[in-house]
């Protein structure tokens, strides 16, 4: 029953009456079934609501039209992303300096004077904000905001607002702790927030929330496979947008960039949810970009990174290529090669130096550039290249095939731990 209120919910939410009743008929046989046996009653709402469901598109299922028949929609979802980003982005920074919720410098940190945090609350506003006025549209909302489809939007947006929520905790706390003068035994503040546990409880919860709303990869077609996969993805992403998230504009170009080859990949194959998705995403985040990159004037915080993180992995788990299943996922770990890349690299040194893996430190592909000599924005520059490398790598599997990708697979993995390799050498 929880599934079938969520439909009506959601489709009542987003302005489309006709879905609306059509899943109040649906819902209303489990409860006036006129004297037929509750197993009839729901067999009979089953079947009604798979021929339903049927006749619609799902969020991985192609749309009909060409790409160019929706640039309206494309265009609207990416002009309200940015636009809300650019002028939301000056009114949460007022609000964190007025409040008090800053980033303070430390060791371990690059910035050296104390930044406002919040910025993620402007770029979760602009994305579904976005979303929401381009589904008022005639052209996207008969063909996208469908049953199937609305259940696992609501399941991205019960999601998506339970991180914003536990990064936006997060980014107070730090406040607080700030207030208090917390130091460790060496002087040095503490690095404040909630602790790690707390926030990784909330991811896995998000996860669950996703998997429950029929976001789930398929790779395996064992599901117990498929779902653990999906968790352990969801989680993953989240955490390496986050670690991701040190220094000026790296995290927001990087996840700008991933969405644009996401919107990219999607729009050509047709699926077109999925494209509004992550373009609304890019034009969020370019938006905040404006204030983010060096020297920023604002921090998007937990509340935007955690934010970020599921939706890269939540429009990965749905974006179609083809080929078989496990062809797609290929595609979106190459998209994803730099925030993954970092995690892998900073994760592996952390264990081989017998640091905790959740303490932070420079040690991170960024922090390594600069201490071959790069300034901060040039080796920022020059991850944002490596993120358009791979970007335009998994455009072209896409389009060359498995049989590109056995010609390139070798090379890219090589030249990948290589460069792992050469950066560990690195002392931070």
């Amino acid at each position: 029953m929880f599934r079938y209120y969520l439909l009506l919910a959601m489709t009542v939410a987003l302005g489309m009456p006709d879905y609306a009743v059509a899943a109040t008929s649906i819902a209303s046989t489990l409860h006036f079934s006129n004297g037929v046996p509750a197993g009839e009653a729901a067999n009979v709402t089953e079947c009604r609501l798979a021929r339903y469901v049927r006749s619609s598109y799902s969020l991985a299922v192609a749309a009909p039209s060409s790409p160019m028949h929706y640039f309206p929609a494309y265009l609207t979802v990416f002009g309200v992303a940015l636009g809300a980003s650019l002028f939301g982005t000056p009114v949460v920074r007022r609000f964190a300096n007025r409040w008090g919720v800053l980033d303070q410098p430390s060791q371990r940190k690059v910035h050296v004077r104390p930044t406002p945090l919040l910025g993620g609350v402007a770029i979760y506003a602009g994305f579904w904000l976005a979303v929401l006025i381009v589904s008022r549209l005639e052209v996207a909302a008969p063909e996208v905001f469908l049953p199937a489809t609305t259940i696992e939007l609501g399941a991205i947006f019960v999601a998506t607002l339970t991180l914003m929520l536990l990064g936006l905790a997060d980014d107070m706390w730090k406040r607080q702790q700030v207030a208090q003068s917390e130091t460790d035994d060496t002087g040095q503040r503490k690095p404040g927030g909630l602790p790690p546990h707390v926030k990784l409880a909330g991811q896995l919860l998000a996860a669950l929330i996703a998997v429950a709303g029929g976001l789930q990869f398929e790779v395996f077609g064992v599901w117990w496979l498929d779902v653990s996969l999906t968790v352990l993805w969801i989680v993953g992403i989240s955490n390496a947008i986050n670690l991701l998230d040190n220094m000026d504009g790296l995290s927001a170009g990087a996840t700008t960039i991933a969405a644009s080859f996401f919107f990219i990949i999607a729009a050509l194959n047709g699926q077109l949810l999925v494209g509004i998705m992550a373009l609304a995403l890019a034009g969020a985040c370019l938006g905040f970009l404006r204030y983010n990159f060096n020297p920023a004037t604002v921090f998007m915080g937990d509340a935007g990174t955690l934010f970020m993180g599921f939706l890269l992995a939540a429009i990965g788990l749905k974006l179609k290529a083809t080929g078989p299943a496990w062809w797609s996922f290929v595609l979106v770990v190459v998209v994803l090669a730099l925030p993954i890349f970092d995690t892998s690299l900073v994760t592996a040194y952390r264990l081989w130096k017998g640091r905790h893996v959740a303490q932070g430190g420079k040690d991170h592909t960024s922090h390594r550039l600069v201490k071959l000599g790069l300034p901060h924005r040039q080796a920022v520059l020059v991850l944002y290249a490596a993120s358009v490398a791979a970007g335009t790598l998994a455009l072209a599997l896409a389009r060359g095939g498995q049989a590109f990708g056995e010609i390139v697979a070798l090379p890219a993995l090589a030249l990948t731990v290589g460069a792992g390799l050469l950066l560990a050498r690195i002392e931070t």
